[in-house]
């Protein structure tokens, strides 16, 4: 009898141990990989022509590099995605520069030479959207207003940063997504093959929220584009599976306009700017609503 109760509480604690890893250490695990950040050990200096400097986010000290230009156009904010930095985005700023806009670049908190430790990706990163704004204003170089462009994470980010503020002029986005729950749902399966009612996923978020103290329902880029009043213009990478033209057209759809979307043939993730008529999209945009 003894026996049978010493290997009863044998198989209980293995259930228990078992149980533990799978609904504890899973999504704890899990979490670290959706918030961990990507600072550089040696960021790069700026290249000639631009001055770099920084800005407070909640706290914390953001890299950014800087380019004046004509104070009658808007100035621009070309933010990055997830695990990326400003110095790959040095040719989506070459056409505004030739248009004689200024151009600020942000490294987002936890990238490149920012500080912070985790990314929320797009969540907090709004904040960071909002001081590089606020940095232009404050240098006098936003007179003709803001444009905002984003890219991945980077959209979503300036997509919640352009709700309701009156001096944003224009939105550009690259591959998007609409809501994070659906986006971590949408990577577990295209990465990890889980199906969505598996229990790791909002156990995997709620880990997140805590790790990186912010709320996953507040990160909902549909909500926002209905609260754009300034153009859109929406680019579906065309070979993306990461964030497909369906979740795309959801955010350009949810916006009252002027907008416009833009499917980029055979661009892999965030690959549209490789395509020849990139800069002259983006021009065409900026000129067909008088910026």
């Amino acid at each position: 009898m003894f026996a049978r109760a010493s290997r009863r509480t044998r198989v209980l604690l293995r259930v228990a141990l078992y149980g533990a890893f799978l609904f504890v250490g899973v999504p704890l695990a899990f979490s670290h990989v959706m918030t961990r950040g990507f600072r550089a050990e040696s960021p790069a200096p700026p290249p000639p022509g631009w001055e770099q400097t920084s800005v407070m986010s909640e706290g914390l000290r953001l890299r950014v590099w800087l380019e004046k230009g004509a104070p009658e156009r808007p100035a621009v904010v070309i933010v990055h995605g997830v695990g990326d930095s400003i110095e790959s985005y040095l040719s989506h700023a070459r056409p505004l520069r030739e248009r004689g806009h200024s151009i600020l670049l942000v490294d987002l908190r936890a990238h490149g030479g920012s500080e912070g430790t985790h990314t929320t990706l797009g969540g907090r990163e709004r904040a960071d959207v909002a001081a590089a704004m606020g940095e232009l204003r404050n240098r006098g170089l936003a007179a003709g207003g803001i444009i905002l462009m984003g890219h991945s994470m980077g959209a979503v980010a300036v997509l919640l940063a352009a709700a309701d503020v009156p001096d944003v002029r224009a939105v550009i986005v690259e591959a998007p997504y609409d809501t994070y729950r659906n986006n971590i749902a949408h990577h577990a399966k295209l990465l990890y093959k889980l199906p969505g009612w598996v229990p790791l996923i909002p156990l995997a978020i709620k880990a997140a929220e805590w790790r990186a103290g912010f709320d996953a329902d507040s990160i909902d880029a549909v909500v926002a584009a209905r609260r754009i009043r300034a153009p859109l213009f929406a680019i579906v990478d065309g070979a993306d599976p990461r964030m497909p033209e369906a979740v795309v057209r959801a955010i350009y759809d949810a916006h009252s306009g002027p907008k416009k979307i833009w499917i980029a043939p055979g661009a892999e993730h965030v690959g549209a700017v490789q395509l020849a008529d990139y800069a002259g999209r983006i021009r065409g945009f900026l000129e067909e609503n008088g910026l």
